[in-house]
């Protein structure tokens, strides 16, 4: 969920069966232009009707550096909440590098500082980015998000999350659909 899907009913999403969510926190480096703009009420309305959530960035990073300027402003949103569904690093833009290493340098040294920061972090992609951008061996220790709209998803590694569609209606509203 992010500013994008508007107004979010909540209590809408638990009639409709919906057992947790995924709140977008920003996207990019850290600057408060780049919050998201209904993440703190996203995150209240989910506290408030009890539903589970968990948090993610839309990464830009390809650079180290703008990769820690990534997990700072994650951190910073993150202040004094609990997401049970983990933090998760969106890495799918085509800016992010092409060579596998530089890829995957960023996405440990992202997910280090939010673990060393306290909080269960895993990588969401696509499973063509899953199968071929990365040195596998080197994140295999991060949970996986795996983007796939399908009926059924086929990456080969152990993931958590599987996004199986885009358009789950709600409420006349389209939303990402997630199994975990």
């Amino acid at each position: 969920i992010s500013t994008w899907n508007g107004n979010v009913g909540f209590n809408e999403l638990k009639k409709a069966g919906i057992e947790f969510v995924i709140i977008r926190c920003g996207y990019g480096s850290d600057i408060k232009a780049q919050d998201d703009e209904r993440f703190l009420q996203n995150v209240e309305k989910a506290e408030k009707c009890g539903m589970p959530y968990g948090v993610y960035l839309y990464s830009y990073a390809n650079t180290l550096e703008k990769a820690k300027s990534e997990a700072a402003h994650t951190i910073r949103l993150l202040k004094d909440k609990k997401p049970l569904y983990g933090v998760w690093y969106d890495v799918e833009d085509a800016i992010m590098p092409k060579k596998k290493e530089l890829l995957t340098d960023i996405c440990v040294t992202y997910c280090d500082m939010l673990e060393k920061a306290g909080y269960y972090c895993g990588i969401y992609a696509t499973v063509s980015w899953l199968n071929d951008r990365f040195e596998s061996k080197r994140i295999a220790r991060f949970d996986k998000w795996v983007a796939q709209w399908n009926d059924r998803c086929t990456y080969k590694g152990e993931y958590g999350i599987w996004q199986y569609t885009d358009c789950l209606k709600i409420g006349g509203k389209a939303f990402d659909g997630n199994y975990a």
